[in-house]
């Protein structure tokens, strides 16, 4: 366990230069706004290694923290590093999460925001993301699946919109450098091999009424789909103003029932 600390800790430079170079070449395919001050050093989950197999047995260190409520959707209760998550049907919900894990207790964790060329760093501060540590790569090109791998080297969470640029072999390898770096990917659009899949539905909108009143949020039902969570469950959220998700009511998680089980099922997630 020691040894593997240590190989973290003297692993640091080497993801901040990797980082550093996965700006550049973004910069230079596409451009890149960002903003990074003060920052000498990538921080990283300090114990354990493995595979992305779904198991309720994983350190602790090795999982970041999802908003409330969404923790009963995903296998692990949280997001494993090393693993990849599909969110689909919601930007709002895919940043939410992102800011969740960036910003876990006591881990100056960075966070990088792909392929999304309608989030800028305005959406990202919005959604909860501490701009001192997260970049933007709006459109990054052709040189897309060397910009991804850079970026996985370099940080801990990884945000990837519609990116045709990428091929399946794009994806398969980047899956692999995701259980290598330990980091951890969401995906706003379809990614073959995602450990967990998360569907945003049934969306509502509050403070609104009869031609009147101010939208103060919205409530949307979330179901997820991964190995090891057994049948796919279901939670009713409201999203504030602020980007803020919480579950609806103590009695929020709903399972599925068989016949309402989507086509995108265990297969499509991994």
């Amino acid at each position: 366990m020691q040894a593997g600390v240590r190989e973290r800790e003297t692993s640091r430079e080497a993801r901040l230069a990797a980082a550093q170079r996965a700006l550049v070449t973004a910069e230079a395919s596409a451009g890149l706004r960002q903003r990074l001050t003060g920052v000498t050093t990538l921080a990283t989950a300090e114990a354990g290694a493995g595979g992305p197999a779904p198991s309720s047995d994983v350190p602790s260190e090795l999982l970041l923290p999802v908003p409330a409520g969404l923790e009963q959707l995903l296998p692990w209760g949280g997001l494993r590093r090393g693993s990849a998550v599909q969110v689909s049907g919601s930007r709002s919900v895919l940043l939410a999460m992102a800011a969740a894990a960036a910003n876990a207790p006591g881990q100056d964790l960075w966070c990088a925001v792909v392929a999304m060329p309608d989030v800028g760093l305005a959406a990202a501060a919005e959604a909860g993301l501490d701009l001192f540590r997260t970049v933007v790569v709006p459109q990054p090109g052709p040189d897309a699946p060397s910009v991804l791998g850079a970026l996985i080297d370099g940080f801990d969470v990884v945000v990837l919109g519609r990116c045709a640029a990428l091929t399946e072999a794009d994806r398969r390898s980047a899956g692999h450098r995701l259980r290598t770096r330990e980091a951890v990917l969401l995906s706003g659009d379809v990614w073959p091999g995602a450990q967990a899949v998360l569907e945003v539905g049934e969306r509502s909108w509050l403070g609104v009424g009869a031609g009147e009143g101010v939208l103060t949020g919205r409530e949307a039902t979330i179901t997820g789909y991964a190995r090891g969570l057994g049948q796919p469950r279901r939670v009713r959220i409201r999203m504030g103003a602020d980007g803020g998700v919480t579950p609806v009511g103590p009695d929020a998680h709903l399972p599925v029932g068989e016949g309402e089980i989507h086509e995108l099922d265990l297969a499509r997630a991994g």
